[in-house]
């Protein structure tokens, strides 16, 4: 007997719900990615910064705001420190310490930023040279004192030691950038500046940016003498003064700060001993405190009559040639 049991076939629906991917998983892949990148950010920030430094990155999270006008924390024209586009970074360009006052922190590049951790060393601000970091002028700004700190970490830079030194004096800070054996910031009679010192001259525009201290720039030379041209070494030396004045307006320091850009010759050597020395080509940069600064506004007013200016057209006045028919009408 033949079984003839009909064989059902039931055919189901999908209802839609099962039939669709939900995309929710990529919403919290996306947040926990986030999350990691924001983590592994963090421990690089800790990695390379002082305790300092993160203080000064707490200190900018907690009291700037996008919305309120502040400068973007990462923005480019906010880094003190310009990308070198060649492709290589400079060989300066992250070398000085970044501290700058709370009020207005800026994070930097402080795998090399060291500072001193407050032994006796002068660097330190307790040592016999210096007694203290900050004294008489600089107690009242801050900004020359953090500016002095950048340049004294810089000019401990093994590259830098025989090229750049930095020191105080009655009227300002003084620094100075001269040659050595090994870097020579012009050729023979030249006015173009070398790389080496190109690099460190922009890094000197930025620095000053940060400031608002009237600057003096001076060049000077050795006791070379040219042979068989009209130029001096009076000639000379302003014009690499001028040449660092241009290039560190090129890195970012404004061009109204600067008070005056003199030329010195072969007259003020450092080696007095040997006036061709290498050390004795040289520039000056003399950053003014805000009592010597006035003092040389008022040496120059129109109102002294000790004007080294008005006395010299009044000489050149009184040595013009006087017709006769002028002097019987007047």
């Amino acid at each position: 007997m033949n079984n003839s049991n009909p064989v059902i076939i039931k055919r189901g629906r999908r209802s839609a719900k099962s039939g669709k991917h939900s995309g929710a998983w990529k919403v919290a892949f996306a947040d926990f990615t986030l999350a990691m990148m924001a983590f592994f950010m963090v421990l690089w920030i800790m990695a390379i910064t002082n305790e300092q430094e993160r203080k000064d990155i707490a200190h900018y999270m907690r009291t700037h705001s996008i919305f309120d006008g502040s400068p973007a924390l990462f923005e480019p024209g906010n880094s003190p420190f310009p990308v070198d586009l060649g492709g290589s970074p400079s060989v300066v360009d992250h070398k000085a310490s970044n501290r700058l006052p709370p009020d207005n922190p800026r994070p930097g590049m402080s795998e090399y930023l060291k500072v001193p951790k407050g032994d006796h060393a002068p660097l330190a601000g307790k040592g016999d040279k210096l007694n203290s970091v900050i004294d008489s002028e600089f107690a009242a700004s801050s900004e020359l004192s953090l500016l002095l700190s950048s340049f004294q970490d810089l000019a401990k830079e093994e590259l830098l030691q025989n090229n750049l030194h930095v020191e105080k004096v009655s009227s300002g800070l003084r620094v100075i950038i001269q040659d050595d054996k090994n870097h020579q910031m012009f050729a023979r009679s030249e006015q173009t500046m070398s790389p080496f010192f190109e690099d460190l001259f922009l890094h000197l525009g930025g620095l000053f940016r940060s400031i608002e201290n009237k600057i003096i720039i001076s060049g000077h030379s050795d006791a070379s003498a040219f042979k068989g041209t009209q130029s001096n070494n009076w000639d000379l030396s302003g014009a690499r003064a001028f040449q660092a004045r241009k290039i560190m307006a090129a890195g970012g320091m404004p061009t109204n700060q600067v008070m005056q850009v003199n030329a010195f010759s072969s007259n003020r050597p450092i080696n007095q001993k040997d006036r061709f020395a290498s050390e004795n080509r040289r520039v000056e940069i003399l950053i003014l405190t805000k009592k010597a600064e006035s003092e040389l506004e008022a040496l120059f007013a129109e109102d002294n009559i000790n004007n080294p200016v008005k006395k010299a057209a009044s000489a050149a006045t009184a040595n013009q040639p006087v017709l006769r028919s002028q002097e019987l009408y007047e």
